[in-house]
């Protein structure tokens, strides 16, 4: 009996959960090895201490006195550990009570962070007790049988069936009535009764003959009055043992049921047995109840067929592979889990997680003991907190109202629906409660046919769950399936809600101004669960946030139109050949905003005749991409545009009397600016052209020679407008030879957010380089599509031809 004394251990030392037990008074019988893990206490530093009144250990005496007392009246307690734990983790224990005559205490640890799967953890030890190497039952207060392990069925012969609902005496008479004395003994004191031997023929006397060890406990509810009587019985027909070896292993026997005493009461979890190849040899009625399951269907590798032919595929690897790795290491104890779809017997399908943990012999893998427990609830909740995540990132990711709920509609198709439908409403939309207006957009799962109603206007009777909730403004669950008694839509789109197996929609409001803008419908079919309540209520907060996105979007059109006009009165096309004045220039521009919706940012160029002949150019940078910055690059460059006009003064002169009126305004304090002028020089022949310009902390200029030389041009650098506004500035002037290319730009064209090498200048002057052949136009165009620069700012190019 060594061999089974061992198994009773191991299997409790290898449970995937913390096991441990008291004595009466609070002194610590069992602790194995889950425990010691979870705690950081080890079994030698608890076995035989007593926690609520050892000041030794590190647990708060009162709340512990408290679990104590809870158990010993009677009570299950389920809380957080009274303990600091050497482990640093947050504990949560389940006990259960145990008895009068010194029964002890039995209970489960968990982490707190592994809450959910409390339940499991109970019916995995339920699991583990049914596989017990001794025989268990329990019988009710009219000594009915109510259960028995398999240990019973090999001891005595016989099958469940044969013994639930029954009483001793209705299936073994004589020896039957004997041992039901025994019992009622117990029912009517309320104490055990141990190491009872009794020797006799079952079946009505037509068995063989044997002889038993008996151990009879109460069993209590949750007041503590007795409801019911546990039975531990051991075979030892066969044993030469002495009286004495019977007691003790009567008494090791008596240790292994204890341990599982908390089980009495039945578990929310279907709890199952397989093969050490993972598949079902044993039946499991408590999973079939679940999936509607006959037993021939559910053996073998049956069980699979009840499964998601999504999850399908990946349950059966993922469980093979944890068959493999227990087959391969022996010594492991991993517990496998897997979260997937379970058809249930109703034919929908719900989120279950299936655990087990490998019941290891000295052979090597036995047997898997394992759960299935719903958690279709949580599962959902969390699906729907991540859809509203998903939908409200994607929604604000557009800039425009349709754009928004076509957006929508990608994103909860198909994780929420199967369909999604936008219906955009006419401004007087509602007629004696019809609803009018145009479909947006309409999204459908891969698989499912087209859905009907391409027409561009719809108009949807009162009965509609449309015009119900449009006129409510209150989002409506419309639940299925169709029928055509009651259909309040098209024959077409009736015929399309059978053939995909309608089950439920949802439609919701979506507002703008105070009034509803559209209507969101979501279809769910086939296999999908049907939308409940919880479905309408993340609807209700899409919809919110959908309406808060279309606002927003209205507002940044609205701006979009005031950027746009804003942009095309201030960045005019360069002056023609013929508004210049001067012969032998050509002049272009380009402009690019860093935010391309808005169409307008601080950065700016001009160029305009002066009226003593030159051609004024600039190129500036205001701080900012938006309507402020666009509000100051329109104030600095009229501004520039009237101090440049009324002076003949150097291109210094102006940029510092700009700086001071600017600064002194309040209308800018950090830009940069290249303000200068094109002029003629005499000379022998021809008219020399030269640049003469002065910076305000702007980029260099870049001149290309005809031949495709690039430099950058020297010349000082003095500091941006708003800073030092009476600081001299200097000017500088560069000859513009015949073919030559003048490029004055913004730094959005050469910046790069990873540039180690120093390669932005260089990779410039080679692009500028390679246009130096090309009309000005094409080399403004080749300039900003060719650069590397990545940072998102705004792009200004102004290049200026001499020929």
């Amino acid at each position: 009996m060594g061999s089974v004394d061992g198994l009773s251990s191991r299997v409790v030392d290898d449970a995937p959960v913390g096991l441990f037990a008291l004595d009466a008074d609070g002194a610590v019988l069992l602790w194995n090895a889950e425990a010691e893990r979870l705690s950081g206490w080890s079994a030698a530093d608890v076995l035989g201490r007593n926690g609520f009144v050892d000041d030794r250990q590190p647990v708060d005496t009162a709340g512990a006195r408290h679990m104590l007392d809870e158990l010993t009246a009677g009570r299950r307690f389920s809380a957080p550990l009274p303990a600091a734990v050497p482990s640093g983790r947050t504990l949560y224990v389940h006990a259960a009570p145990g008895g009068p005559g010194g029964a002890p205490v039995v209970g489960v640890l968990q982490d707190v962070g592994d809450a959910l799967v409390g339940p499991d953890a109970f019916s995995l030890l339920d699991a583990l007790w049914q596989n017990a190497p001794v025989g268990l039952a329990y019988f009710d207060s009219e000594l009915r049988y109510r259960r028995v392990n398999g240990a019973v069925l090999t001891i005595d012969g016989g099958t469940s069936d044969q013994r639930i609902g029954r009483t001793l005496e209705e299936l073994h008479g004589e020896t039957g009535h004997r041992i039901a004395d025994l019992l009622r003994e117990v029912l009517r004191s309320g104490r055990p009764q141990l190491d009872v031997a009794l020797t006799g023929r079952l079946w009505g006397g037509s068995g063989p003959l044997q002889s038993w060890l008996f151990n009879i406990y109460p069993v209590r509810g949750r007041n503590g009055s007795v409801i019911g009587a546990g039975l531990v019985v051991s075979d030892v027909t066969e044993s030469e043992r002495n009286r004495a070896e019977l007691a003790e292993l009567a008494r090791g026997r008596e240790r292994a049921l204890r341990r599982y005493q908390s089980l009495v009461d039945a578990t929310t979890a279907a709890v199952w047995i397989r093969l050490a190849d993972g598949s079902a040899e044993e039946d499991a009625p408590e999973l079939r109840a679940i999936t509607g399951q006959s037993p021939e269907e559910y053996l073998g590798w049956g069980f699979l067929d009840a499964m998601h032919p999504e999850d399908r595929a990946a349950v059966r690897q993922a469980w093979l592979h944890a068959v493999e790795h227990a087959l391969a290491e022996p010594g492991s104890h991993a517990v496998f889990e897997h979260v997937y779809r379970l058809r249930t017997a109703s034919g929908t399908y719900r989120w279950f997680r299936k655990r087990a943990v490998p019941v290891l012999l000295e052979g090597g893998l036995s047997e898997w003991v394992g759960t299935e427990n719903d958690i279709d609830d949580e599962v959902r909740a969390r699906r729907r907190m991540e859809i509203l995540a998903g939908a409200t990132l994607a929604v604000n990711q557009a800039l425009d109202p349709e754009t928004e709920l076509a957006a929508l509609a990608e994103a909860v198709v198909p994780e929420f629906a199967d369909m999604c439908r936008v219906y955009l409403l006419d401004d007087d939309h509602l007629h004696a409660n019809r609803v009018t207006g145009r479909r947006s957009v309409t999204r459908v799962a891969a698989g499912l046919p087209h859905v009907p109603g391409d027409e561009p206007r719809f108009v949807f009777g009162a009965g509609h769950p449309v015009a119900r909730s449009v006129v409510t403004t209150e989002p409506v669950l419309d639940p299925g399936p169709p029928s055509a008694d009651s259909w309040p839509g098209t024959d077409a789109m009736l015929e399309w809600c059978v053939a995909v197996r309608m089950n439920s929609r949802l439609v919701a409001p979506v507002f703008s101004g105070g009034h509803v803008v559209a209507a969101l419908v979501f279809v769910s079919c086939g296999d999908r669960a049907a939308y409940t309540a919880d479905d309408l209520a993340l609807v209700k907060e899409l919809a919110a946030r959908v309406s808060a996105a279309v606002e927003h979007g209205r507002r940044f059109q609205q701006t979009r139109e005031v950027s746009v006009a804003l942009q095309d009165s201030m960045l005019t096309a360069p002056p023609t050949a013929a508004e210049i004045g001067i012969g032998g220039i050509e002049l272009d521009a380009r402009y690019l905003p860093a935010a391309a919706e808005l169409e307008v940012g601080g950065d700016w160029y001009d160029a305009f005749r002066l009226p003593f002949g030159d051609l004024a150019l600039a190129v500036g940078d205001v701080a900012g991409h938006d309507l402020a910055a666009a509000a100051t690059m329109g104030q600095l460059r009229s501004m520039l545009r009237a101090l440049a006009y009324d002076s003949d003064g150097d291109p210094s002169d102006v940029l510092r009397r700009l700086d001071r009126v600017s600064t002194r305004l309040a209308v800018t304090r950090f830009t940069t600016l290249v303000h200068g002028r094109v002029l003629a020089r005499p000379g022998p022949g021809r008219p020399t052209r030269v640049f003469r310009w002065s910076n305000a902390g702007h980029p260099r200029p870049v001149l290309v020679a005809p031949d495709g030389t690039a430099r950058f041009v020297e010349g000082v650098v003095d500091v941006v407008l708003g800073v030092e506004p009476d600081r001299l500035r200097h000017d500088q002037e560069v000859e513009l030879p015949p073919g030559s290319t003048l490029l004055l730009y913004t730094d959005g064209l050469l910046e790069r957010r990873d540039d180690p090498d120093d390669r932005a200048g260089q990779d410039l002057l080679d692009l500028a380089g390679q246009a130096a052949g090309m009309p000005v136009a094409e080399f403004c165009d080749h300039v900003v599509q060719g650069s590397k620069a990545d940072t998102g700012d705004d792009v200004v190019v102004l290049a200026l031809r001499a020929l």
